[in-house]
């Protein structure tokens, strides 16, 4: 999908030219469940280099920014979180430019991140966008975010079925990307519920934000009032 001059990809990546943008990977989340007492193996950190590698090959990327949630755990950097935020960086910064934000997620990310000299920053831009992660506002008129984990939930003959999704909000004042998680463990929140977390967000009525659902393509759904009350 085409939007002035950003590509939504189906792997939860929006491209503006030669830079993705991609958000909330939480990395090492395995570990820090572990640390809970739910002991599962280390699963996602292989299938989400290899989603960013092929974001690079795939549109010759020079630049690939995470909007923030590099890593899970709130309170401490856990041994997965080094072990698979090492491996992703090692994979990918000899591939293309690395750039990170700070997202909520991200406290102590700064301590890995300096082994490589790449910085965590409170945003950066990609083209005519501010990147922020969402958790805090930044009074940008065009900005691209995460933090939200949108999905939409669509009943259908008694089945209940969930799409990760992508958000555009657009008001007189700005505009606003939402992007989907780019981790498969975190499906998301139910966007017709109208509920959002985000300072950003809560500036928007529903009739100026309109849904595009990510499964094996990008799909246009439609605006999210008229969902909302339909769905």
């Amino acid at each position: 999908m085409d939007s002035d001059r950003i590509k939504l990809s189906e792997s939860g990546a929006i491209i503006l030219e030669r830079t993705a943008v991609i958000a909330d990977l939480h990395l090492g989340i395995e570990s820090a469940l572990e640390d809970r007492g739910v002991a599962i193996p280390s699963m996602q950190v292989d299938d989400l280099i290899d989603s960013a590698l092929r974001l690079v090959e795939r549109y010759d990327l020079e630049e690939l920014i995470v909007a923030g949630d590099l890593k899970h755990e709130f309170s401490r950097n856990v041994p997965g979180e080094w072990r698979d935020v090492r491996k992703f960086i090692e994979s990918l910064m000899d591939r293309v430019r690395l750039k990170v934000v700070r997202g909520n997620h991200d406290n102590y990310l700064a301590a890995i991140l300096s082994d490589y000299g790449v910085e965590l920053v409170d945003y950066t831009t990609a083209g005519s966008y501010t990147v922020i992660h969402g958790h805090r506002d930044v009074g940008s008129e065009r900005v691209i975010m995460g933090h939200e984990h949108p999905s939409v939930r669509v009943r259908h003959e008694g089945a209940v079925y969930t799409f990760r999704c992508y958000l555009h909000a657009k008001s007189v004042e700005r505009e606003v990307w939402v992007l989907p998680a780019f981790s498969p463990f975190f499906p998301g929140s139910n966007v017709l519920e109208l509920n959002f977390l985000s300072p950003v967000m809560k500036g928007f009525e529903p009739d100026e934000i309109e849904l595009y659902a990510v499964e094996d393509d990008v799909y246009y759904m439609g605006n999210l009032k008229v969902l909302a009350e339909l769905l």
